[in-house]
């Protein structure tokens, strides 16, 4: 076991460089990590062909910096369908090196042997969602929140697509609100960038960006830039 502890809310705003890409993975380092980001996220799903033959020795070359595994559904922006068997059985693997682990809020009720088996070891999960089309409503926001904090999430990450300026205050004003747990905001598409910044500066806990050459969602910086530019912030909340 080579896990790396993690509390939420940190002290600061936690930049997650986001691997989406095979190169990315194979050549990061420890070293080339810290330069860039506080945590690293693993997809597993994308790499899920991978770690099919190799298992956990595709990550073991980035340890002792701290991971962040996510196993995503199709529905949630993974490229890939795969069943809850799979990603679950994945999940489970990556659990003794991680600091953090990410279920969607809609799959907590579906995994909560695992859930269980990740309070038991002391780990910190995020409660996911996903919107690419729009922003929801701040009632379905709030919704999932409680989803969340039921669920015994340690945080709630919500990510949705921004088409408007006014979709840009709305998601800030929701992370400024009392949820009752630690929110992680986003938006994605063309105003993705400016809100990571934003949505950083009212308080999300968990602010992601690219490394390497991939993407992982639409209107991301890369983490390096990203860390950058949120530590020449201020809060304001």
């Amino acid at each position: 076991m080579s896990r790396v502890l993690f509390q939420f809310p940190a002290t600061r705003p936690t930049v997650v460089g986001s691997i989406g890409d095979l190169a990315a993975l194979r050549d990061s380092t420890p070293a080339s990590l810290a330069g860039q980001c506080d945590i690293a996220e693993i997809r597993l799903d994308v790499f899920h062909r991978e770690f099919a033959q190799q298992g956990a020795a595709i990550w073991m070359h980035l340890l002792p910096f701290p991971l962040l595994f996510t196993a995503r559904r199709h529905d949630e922006g993974s490229p890939f369908d795969l069943d809850l068997a799979t990603r679950t059985a994945m999940l489970e693997m990556a659990l003794p090196d991680a600091s953090i682990i990410d279920i969607e809020a809609r799959s907590a009720s579906e995994m909560a042997d695992l859930i269980s088996a990740i309070s038991t070891e002391g780990v910190p999960w995020v409660a996911s969602f996903h919107d690419f089309g729009q922003l929801p409503s701040r009632q379905k926001l709030d919704t999932h929140a409680e989803i969340a904090r039921e669920a015994g999430a340690s945080a709630f990450k919500a990510a949705a697509r921004l088409r408007t300026m006014d979709d840009l205050t709305a998601l800030a004003h929701f992370q400024m609100s009392d949820a009752g747990i630690p929110l992680a905001t986003m938006g994605m598409g063309v105003l993705g960038p400016v809100s990571r910044l934003l949505c950083a500066q009212a308080g999300s806990v968990l602010n992601y960006g690219y490394v390497g050459e991939t993407t992982t969602a639409p209107g991301q910086w890369s983490a390096s830039q990203l860390r950058d530019s949120i530590r020449s912030l201020s809060p304001f909340h």
